[in-house]
């Protein structure tokens, strides 16, 4: 979710999944897909960021914008001819013994 200030001061939190598009003129005005319209106190730049930022946490991206590399039991993907086994694991992982 991302954090954002309404005009009013009233902190809201947004899922960007449902922001269908942006438009800055001159308040940030955020177009859901359900409809609604939301004017923002922050800037358009710093929601790109924020979205930006939410998209690495959620899809565990790097900063330099490679993906983490595989891990045991995750789909091999499109076009990776290696097996799903042997793949190294993340820390945090539960072992399924």
């Amino acid at each position: 979710m991302l954090k954002l200030t309404r005009l009013n001061h009233h902190t809201i939190a947004i899922n960007p999944d449902h922001i269908s598009w942006v438009e800055a003129t001159p308040d940030t005005t955020l177009f859901l897909i359900n409809g609604e319209k939301l004017m923002v106190r922050e800037s358009l730049d710093d929601l790109m960021h924020a979205v930006i930022e939410y998209r690495r946490l959620v899809r565990m991206v790097e900063p330099a914008g490679e993906p983490l590399g595989p891990v045991e039991g995750d789909p091999p993907r499109l076009g990776d001819s290696r097996k799903p086994s042997g793949f190294p694991r993340r820390s945090g992982d539960r072992d399924e013994r």
